[in-house]
């Protein structure tokens, strides 16, 4: 197949293309992936992508990383490539699944219900576990705080008032005050933390109040693409929602940082991931659908009474879905600005119980979302725990036994990173140069050379590395300063690189006078506002080609 290079960088090659790039691609780490050769390359050879996207490796002591390494990199270029046509209606997927988790969600709700009724009791060991869970929850969480002590903000995504495109905060302060029926007693309360938003919407006032409509809605269940067999769901919240969500996971966040849970840094996982597969005292646990199987009736068991009374005020219950109002029986789902803290303060607490339990060491335990690490000797009581209250162990993605372990984007083969690199979208110049430097980063030279052909030659930029992925790494020629500038003083070099570009929306919005209001609400007063640039909107428009200068840390960049 004769393939035209695209001139300009971010331009994505069509889909026959894209495969037939990738399957080039392919068929260079196939070649070196050892004993898993023979079966890979006869499914390639087929275009047998349905089989190819269900393929799996087995890790044993014997193999080679390098084959290992190949065998993977050759499925990852198929098995999330998102466009990939298997001739299956992926939502269709994405929507049983939901289902089946709502009815997974049911059957715990009503287990827990009857276990606290004194219907049955749990088996001893899972019974002391949940207890020593409910502690650690108390203890991580601490005092429910005052709505003064939060600090609600706006996220970067859609909520059923403004679509992602026109996603930013002058568009949400601007838009109709929407809420779930959870919140709709609460919503008064939330907006007195931002007093110019709810002046912005008052249609009346009195002498120390105004008035303002507030529409009760549902949620907005949709599906995204998630790899290339399904989608994956999410709800899209009401705005007075997404709001207070937010500020409430940002506190959870910070209460977890507290107890030694970082979950804005993944590096402690990947850590623990290294050394659980070097010499096997260490798990990593992944589960099928975590978010959505957390019900409500596990989520009131294990958290103290005030702070799920406080939560579920914030929680949207019902979502709507091709016309079908939808009565959740799940707590929260992807989309609610609570749900990844919550989930890793249940998950981690619920490890750590484990632990403490058997007397084994609790340091070891940790968990970011789902992605759980225990030592080894903890996995069977903490599966048991796990499928008690309704959440399912991923055994395709956990790991216990044998030499491989992965965590949080790093995959270890006993000690070796044997990550590869995942093609998720249309290939592009963009995504070419984000592989080319992957191959550079592995020192495999000759692989990058052969991503150069697909890259058209006017954009053959080369810099150095730690400066991003708008440039090739590898030899490259800087450009000195000017002669002015280096009688001013300026030393160092200048080198090309390529960055996208903001996407701006300049509409009017009835939000923009009371937006730097919410900016410095954001900051804390006019001393720490940044430049913040509150015309900018998700997505991108076209790219530009930058300067760079750089002298040992510093980066100045010209546009």
């Amino acid at each position: 197949m004769s393939i035209k290079l695209k001139a300009a960088w971010d331009q994505e090659y069509s889909y026959a293309e894209s495969l037939t790039i990738l399957e080039d691609l392919a068929w260079t780490h196939i070649n070196e992936s050892g004993r898993f050769k023979d079966k890979l390359a006869y499914r390639f050879a087929c275009r047998d992508w349905s089989h190819l996207c269900d393929f799996e490796l087995d890790y044993r002591y014997d193999d080679n990383a390098l084959h290992l390494f190949h065998a993977r990199q050759a499925l990852a270029f198929i098995q999330k490539f998102e466009p990939l046509e298997l001739g299956i209606d992926k939502e269709h997927i994405a929507w049983q699944k939901f289902q089946k988790s709502e009815l997974d969600c049911k059957f715990s709700n009503e287990l827990f219900r009857s276990m606290h009724s004194g219907g049955f009791c749990p088996p001893s060991d899972v019974a002391s576990v949940l207890h020593g869970a409910q502690r650690k929850i108390a203890r991580i969480l601490g005092n429910l705080p005052k709505l003064e002590d939060l600090k609600f903000r706006f996220g970067p995504g859609a909520n059923t008032s403004v679509k992602a495109r026109a996603s930013t905060p002058r568009w949400k302060l601007g838009a109709a005050l929407e809420c779930s029926a959870n919140l709709i007693n609460s919503a008064s309360a939330l907006l007195s933390e931002a007093p110019a938003w709810a002046e912005n919407h008052a249609h009346a006032e009195t002498s120390c109040s105004w008035l303002v409509d507030i529409k009760v809605v549902p949620g907005r269940l949709q599906f995204v693409p998630k790899n290339a067999k399904t989608f994956r769901s999410i709800v899209v919240e009401p705005v007075l929602n997404s709001f207070g969500q937010l500020g409430i996971g940002d506190y959870i966040a910070g209460r977890l940082a507290f107890a030694g849970v970082d979950i804005t840094n993944q590096s402690r996982n990947q850590t623990l991931a290294l050394q659980g597969s070097r010499n096997g005292s260490l798990a990593t646990i992944d589960l099928s659908s975590a978010s959505d199987t957390i019900s409500k009736e596990v989520v009131a068991s294990l958290l103290p009474l005030d702070w799920f009374t406080f939560l579920n005020q914030f929680r949207t219950g019902q979502v709507m879905y091709r016309g079908e109002c939808i009565d959740l029986e799940k707590f929260s789902s992807m989309g609610n600005g609570f749900t990844f803290p919550l989930e890793t303060l249940i998950f981690y607490s619920l490890a750590f119980s484990v632990s403490d339990f058997l007397h084994l060491p609790t340091g070891w335990t940790t968990s970011y979302g789902d992605d759980i690490i225990v030592p080894t000797e903890a996995v069977p009581l903490l599966v048991k725990t796990l499928a008690f209250c309704g959440f399912s162990v991923n055994l395709e993605k956990s790991f216990w036994s044998g030499p491989f372990r992965e965590s949080c984007g790093k995959d270890y083969w006993l000690g070796f990173d044997i990550r590869p690199f995942y093609q998720k979208h249309l290939v592009s110049g963009r995504t070419l140069f984000l592989l080319h430097n992957f191959y550079m980063r592995d020192f495999d030279m000759e692989r990058a050379r052969r991503v150069l052909k697909w890259i058209h030659p006017s954009h053959h930029l080369y810099g150095p590395d730690g400066y991003g992925d708008g440039h090739l790494v590898g030899d490259w020629s800087h450009a000195r300063l000017s002669r002015k500038s280096s009688e001013r003083g300026w030393e160092g070099v200048r080198f090309d690189s390529f960055t996208l570009g903001a996407k701006r929306d300049f509409r009017p919005t009835p939000g923009d006078w009371i937006a730097p209001v919410y900016a410095v609400y954001m900051t804390g007063g006019l001393e720490d506002l940044p430049e913040t640039d509150y015309y900018v909107v998700r997505g991108s428009k076209g790219y530009k080609r930058i300067s760079i200068y750089t002298l040992r840390t510093n980066i100045f960049i010209e546009s």
